[in-house]
């Protein structure tokens, strides 16, 4: 039996703080209390891999109103990463990325994944020296939005110049994006 794929508390907790950086307002608490996630005590140590992606969905309209609902869902994870570099740990872990360039740092995917959650599989595809197909194990429409978001945030945040993520396509284990840059003159 495969064990429970799960997102762990710090992944939930950084994602809050930084789309809302003002704190939680009283309607996202409430939303993400019927999902299971009670902010008013300590979170769980991990939860479900499905209480995540409900969780971007329902908090995503409440910081992105105007946009449509899978642009809000990229911007979540690009506000992650771009919150995530503005911490202590986040600098020091961009500065090195920024020497290890925008190849060795899409190498190194899930390894960065796997420090939010027990579940992310990577594949990547040399394409060019400058462009990636990367293969993510995420068949969920709300993750997969939200993952592209991440890695166009941490490709620029480790600087990519010029970095552009889009989908290429799916299939019943997950999700194929091209990820490209250009050469830092």
């Amino acid at each position: 039996m495969s064990e429970p794929q799960l997102i762990f508390s710090h992944s939930l907790q950084g994602l809050l703080s930084r789309a809302f950086p003002k704190g939680v307002p009283p309607e996202a608490k409430a939303k993400l209390r019927t999902l299971g996630v009670e902010l008013d005590k300590q979170l769980l140590p991990a939860y479900p891999r499905e209480t995540w992606g409900r969780c971007i969905e329902a908090c995503a309209p409440l910081v992105f109103p105007q946009e449509r609902r899978e642009v809000a869902w990229f911007k979540m994870g690009e506000r992650m990463v771009d919150g995530y570099k503005e911490t202590m740990i986040g600098r020091a872990m961009f500065s090195t990325l920024r020497l290890l360039g925008p190849r060795r740092m899409m190498q190194r995917s899930q390894k960065n994944f796997r420090s939010g959650n027990n579940y992310t599989e990577v594949r990547l595809t040399d394409v060019s020296p400058t462009e990636m197909h990367v293969w993510f194990n995420e068949t969920d429409e709300v993750l997969r939005q939200f993952t592209m978001g991440l890695v166009l945030a941490g490709m620029r945040a480790g600087g990519a110049v010029e970095p552009h993520v889009a989908p290429l396509r799916t299939d019943a284990q997950g999700f194929t994006l091209r990820a490209v840059w250009k050469v830092n003159d």
